[in-house]
């Protein structure tokens, strides 16, 4: 019976609602606001926060977001899982107000009728398209840079949770797509289904079946590219408490290791989760550092071709919006200050009970 509330009382906590945020424009217009947060301490592993900010607007189309793309301009490209966007404009890497827009995606109406809950964005950099994730349903959306439309649902999928479905997409350097879902494989597990399409899977690719690896009460809810092609996948557990407290790590793994029916799965980077940054963090995106250029115009020669790109992890906060929570957007450096560890992953392939589960 005691967790029985508990849950009622976590659902209420984090049940969209005017209820708990009461006189909102809905008008587009409506300013964001960005403040600056001087916190640097509560990542534990490798990665510094050099970046921190809360955004807040008294707009009822704000909140909620757990996509996040970069775009060709720079800007970052964040989704709702209500299906809303927000275009924010970044200078140097800081988010600013001025520039910053809420929008519905394209085609938004009677395109997306029978769809919803977006999840995930990724994007390909050199054509401009865009593809999105929608849980529920199981539903993959491509949009075009023209803004044509096209959605499909992968036959693979057919049996994910409809409340539980695709919670990450990423679009691999060699044009293969990465899908993971949300909901365990069945009672008891902790895995998660992944598939590993050969190419466009609104084009009907074929792709291979596989599980990604997950201890007890965490889930991958994004993920991002990096440069060398390993991905970095952001995992989330809840606490379900009043309000509902939450924790993420990152693990960094790498997409060739997928092999058919195998369980995948990498090193845990970082962990958040204290006091102050305990929130919903549900979106990843990786920003290259501008190249530097000599005066005539070309890249300048680095002493070590082989060192990493450097840049940064941005990580976006899902409010639900809810009055209890924060959307905020923070900013970590990359590569890591120190080697990563693998410690309690499998590797692709390896068997044993915890891979099993």
């Amino acid at each position: 019976m005691g967790r029985k509330i508990l849950i009622l009382a976590v659902v209420l906590g984090l049940a969209p609602g005017t209820w708990l945020r009461t006189d909102l424009s809905t008008s587009f217009y409506t300013p964001i606001e960005v403040i600056d947060i001087d916190q640097r301490s509560g990542v534990t592993g490798p990665l510094r926060i050099t970046g921190a900010w809360q955004l807040d607007s008294q707009n009822a189309h704000f909140g909620g977001y757990s996509a996040l793309i970069l775009l060709g301009n720079g800007d970052l490209y964040a989704g709702s899982d209500r299906g809303r966007v927000m275009h924010l404009r970044m200078v140097g890497g800081v988010p600013v107000s001025d520039g910053t827009v809420l929008d519905f995606p394209p085609g938004y109406g009677a395109v997306r009728r029978g769809i919803a809950d977006l999840e995930a964005f990724t994007r390909d950099p050199e054509t401009g398209t865009i593809w999105a994730a929608y849980e529920h349903g199981n539903v993959i959306e491509r949009i075009a840079a023209d803004g044509v439309i096209k959605r499909t649902k992968p036959p693979q999928m057919a049996n994910w949770s409809r409340n539980s479905g695709p919670e990450t997409i990423v679009r691999l350097g060699d044009g293969r797509f990465l899908v993971l879902g949300e909901a365990p494989e069945g009672d008891g597990r902790t895995n998660r289904p992944g598939l590993l399409f050969s190419g466009d899977p609104v084009e009907g690719a074929e792709a291979i079946e596989f599980r990604f690896f997950t201890t007890p009460g965490y889930s991958p809810v994004d993920a991002a590219l990096l440069p060398d092609g390993d991905v970095i996948i952001l995992e989330r557990r809840v606490e379900y408490a009043f309000p509902a407290r939450f924790y993420a790590r990152l693990v960094r793994a790498d997409p060739d290791d997928i092999a058919e029916g195998e369980v995948w799965g990498g090193g845990v980077l970082a962990t958040l989760g204290n006091a102050y940054w305990g929130e919903n963090f549900e979106g990843i995106e990786f920003v290259p550092d501008p190249a530097p250029a000599q005066g005539d115009g070309s890249v300048e020669d680095t002493e070590d071709e082989d060192a990493p790109l450097a840049g940064s992890l941005y990580l976006i906060a899902d409010d639900n919006v809810s009055a209890f929570q924060r959307t905020l957007l923070l900013r970590l450096a990359w590569p890591p200050d120190e080697p990563q560890g693998g410690a309690g992953r499998p590797q692709s392939g390896e068997s044993g009970s915890a891979a099993d589960k």
